[in-house]
């Protein structure tokens, strides 16, 4: 465009250097004007021409330069501000008309940006929780109507007075201190109307660059005030359950002390009468096979067998009542002794009981004496008459990665439909006549067991053997 008026500008000067010629050199003659002139003259007269003619033209072709620099500085200041200008554009004209269709679709862009703007306003206008900006300088830009509601007008308060009646700002304030950290920080807060609130505080920058903050607080005052009365209750239920663990300890304490007050008062009438049996059997003539005698070894008898129940019953008052002390146990050891206090009543159990490598658990060791003792026994006492007993205990582990302590036998077993019997106490599914004991053995087994938290279960066929299983929990194992 510049090189385009440069040459209009020669254009016009050459067009006066002609018209000039032209004067002088033809028209003067044609009308006689200076015809005296000479060549010389007449060129001086040209130039002079051409130089007022350059002279008068120097200003226009300034301004014109000048207004060429312009325009292709607007229209690089447009390009750059994303205005894709035509090729066409090469006047006043059709510049406006491209800034007007420009400036209409700014326009439209704008006013859909404040739609988008005013609808996002309404919905934060909605929400069921208080909404609102802060400044750094306390202001409150905008509050939603539950903050307005809650906490009054934004526009004709600061932070401080809005929400806790101050004239001066909090110190310290949890909330400014997000303009530093720049991090999200969530509290708890009780405002002065009672009501306590989840506040959420983060960082907002604002369109002019300025940090704000938003904070969102939601109403859990109901949430709250039940989480106060359950505690509440639980402390009251926490004081009541250990009034009732007081009485309870009591309660066994007693239990106890009676179960062995009345154990040693019942033993000692029984003892006489064993005593006086004897006697009686020493100073009367007493005709073997006679009825006096069946009666007196009756009488011996049933002394003996109230004797070993009155033990039997405190052994199992003393699991049941009794503190359980937990202690890493070894129960290859325990299994040691039990043999050795077996082997008076059953001379070839060491023979007839194979026992693997036992685990260490976490356990009372009395009572687990009581558990394996009772057991093995059970095991021995009811086996076949004409088959030696063989007897299995060793640990096993069942598809779900438990340990299992087994206890196998080839005895006499039972029918399953009285499983649940046999642990109870004084059940019996023999008479007396053919196996000795008061039936509470197993009961004291299922005890023991339950006081540690394991499982027993048994599985049994009639002529074929019974397997006890203690199943052990993954936590019990003691290193």
């Amino acid at each position: 465009m510049k090189k385009f008026f440069l040459l209009q500008v020669f254009c016009v000067i050459f067009v006066i250097a002609l018209l000039s010629l032209f004067w002088e050199f033809v028209l003067e003659g044609i009308f006689f004007l200076d015809g005296h002139e000479g060549v010389v003259a007449k060129l001086e007269d040209i130039s002079t021409t051409t130089i007022i003619a350059l002279m008068a033209l120097a200003y226009p072709t300034y301004k014109g330069l000048s207004l060429i620099n312009n325009w292709k500085e607007l229209e690089k200041t447009l390009v750059d501000q994303g205005l894709q200008l035509a090729r066409g554009v090469t006047s006043l004209d059709s510049m406006k008309s491209v800034l007007m269709d420009e400036l209409f679709r700014r326009k439209k862009a704008e006013e859909g940006i404040e739609n988008e703007r005013q609808k996002f306003l309404n919905m934060l206008d909605q929400l069921p929780v208080c909404f609102h900006l802060q400044a750094r300088d306390y202001t409150v830009p905008f509050a939603n109507k539950m903050f307005r509601e809650r906490f009054g007008d934004s526009e004709k308060g600061i932070c401080h007075q809005l929400m806790h009646k101050r004239s001066t700002p909090c110190e310290p304030c949890t909330t400014f201190r997000v303009f530093d950290t720049l991090q999200t920080e969530s509290s708890i807060w009780t405002s002065l109307d009672g009501k306590t609130y989840l506040t959420v505080v983060t960082p907002f920058d604002d369109i002019n660059g300025a940090t704000l903050i938003m904070e969102m607080a939601i109403d859990i005052s109901s949430e709250q005030k039940a989480k106060d009365d359950l505690r509440q209750i639980l402390a009251v239920q926490e004081e009541r359950i250990k009034d009732r663990t007081r009485d309870l300890e009591r309660s066994n304490n007693a239990l106890q002390d009676f179960s062995s007050f009345a154990a040693h008062d019942l033993k000692e009438p029984l003892q006489k009468i064993m005593i006086f049996s004897q006697r009686i059997q020493s100073v009367v003539h007493v005709e073997p096979e006679s009825t006096g005698q069946r009666y007196l070894t009756g009488l011996q008898h049933a002394a003996e067998r109230m004797d070993k129940l009155i033990d039997d019953l405190l052994k199992m008052s003393q699991i049941t009542s009794q503190k359980i002390i937990f202690k890493p146990v070894d129960l290859n050891k325990v299994v040691i002794e039990v043999l050795d206090d077996l082997e008076p009543s059953f001379p070839s159990c060491r023979e007839n009981i194979s026992v693997q490598t036992l685990p260490r658990v976490k356990a009372d060791r009395s009572q687990m004496y009581q558990l394996f003792k009772n057991l093995l026994s059970n095991s021995l006492k009811y086996a076949k008459a004409e088959e030696p007993p063989k007897i299995f205990l060793g640990v096993e582990v069942d598809r779900n990665q438990q340990s299992l302590i087994v206890i196998r036998d080839n005895g006499i077993g039972f029918d399953e439909k009285y499983k649940e019997k046999i642990f109870r106490p004084f059940e019996r599914l023999h008479g007396r006549s053919q196996y000795s004991g008061a039936g509470i053995g197993l009961a004291i087994c299922k005890k023991v067991v339950e006081s540690h938290n394991w499982e027993l279960d048994v599985q049994s066929q009639v002529n074929v053997g019974s397997t006890f299983i203690i199943g052990l929990p993954k936590s019990n194992n003691a290193s």
